[in-house]
């Protein structure tokens, strides 16, 4: 041993024994607060992957809602094009109907009161 190991060693008095006492009686004697310890870590642990977990599911839904979003986007725009005038006109002549050529005409009604 290198000379400042020992004259530390010579300070500390009856290092074995204290070594002694904090490896073996100080596991003993704490062994509610180790085991405490150990169940708050595995408490810490159980926690971090739920959110973990949670986090996903909130991503997944996140991309799931913009892809409903552009489907919506999309289908409005092509009940926009097909309820145009034109295109309402050309699916009319599909079937046989034309636009008519005389204005229509007003109805009025006029009621006596008495």
């Amino acid at each position: 041993m290198p000379s400042d190991t020992k004259s530390i060693l010579r300070k500390i008095p009856d290092w074995k024994q204290m070594l002694h006492t904090v490896g073996t009686r100080g596991i003993v004697a704490n062994i509610s607060f180790i085991l405490y310890c150990a169940f708050l870590g595995l408490v810490y642990i159980t926690l971090n992957h739920q959110a973990e977990n949670t986090i996903r599911r909130i991503n997944s839904t996140a991309k799931q809602l913009k892809e409903y979003r552009w489907k919506y986007i999309d289908q409005k725009s092509k009940l926009m094009f097909l309820t145009k005038e034109s295109e309402l006109e050309k699916g009319a002549i599909s079937l046989g109907l034309e636009k008519t050529k005389v204005p229509p005409h007003k109805i009025s009604i006029h009621l006596n009161r008495p």
